[in-house]
């Protein structure tokens, strides 16, 4: 059902919509699957349920969402480190791809300089490895993340990521990282691309 919102609280976190049939449907932020926060007057696409709006996003066809343009290397892994903490939206496969180099090529960096740091010694270079190690998880969890926004663009669960745990399910799981982004809307959000 199509409809438009007439208003959104941040601080209670309630909504209320507008269908087409003008009749108001109150929504409440755990009903919003959008990446983007409500505002008055967005077209949204929702089900009803009594007088309660469900699975409510914005509505594509109104002009509200513009895809994704092409992303730049630097672009990418900027978008990574904002969304560290996002494990429910969705991410094209360039962005994955271009943090799993950036990951690489830091990883690679960082063991060369632990290297050197073990033939000296002193507080110091205690402090240096202390924060490689601090630098190294950072980095563990935003490509987590990112892992996970990956799968859900071609509408897998997040739960995938655990075959990196084995040996033999990163291989289907990289391969997996290969697939298009599905093009329909599902229930991490729109479509990354």
């Amino acid at each position: 059902m199509k409809g438009t919102v007439l208003g959104f609280d941040n601080l209670t976190g309630e909504g209320v919509i507008l269908n087409d049939q003008d009749v108001r449907y109150s929504f409440s932020k755990i009903n919003w699957r959008d990446t983007l926060a409500p505002e008055k007057g967005q077209r949204v696409d929702f089900e009803p349920w009594g007088t309660m709006a469900n699975n409510v996003f914005l509505d594509v066809r109104a002009g509200q969402f513009a895809p994704a343009a092409d992303m730049s290397f630097k672009e990418a892994i900027q978008a990574c480190f904002r969304r560290v903490t996002d494990f429910q939206g969705r991410s094209r496969r360039k962005e994955y791809w271009y943090f799993r180099i950036f990951g690489i090529v830091c990883s690679g960096l960082f063991s060369l300089i632990s290297g050197d740091l073990r033939q000296s010694s002193g507080i110091s270079v205690g402090l240096l490895e202390i924060a490689i190690s601090l630098a190294w998880l950072y980095l563990f969890v935003v490509d987590l993340s990112v892992s996970v926004r990956r799968l859900h663009d071609i509408n897998r669960s997040g739960w995938w990521t655990l075959l990196y745990l084995t040996v033999i399910g990163t291989v289907p799981l990289l391969i997996m990282m290969c697939f298009d982004t599905n093009p329909r809307i599902n229930k991490w959000g729109y479509p990354a691309k």
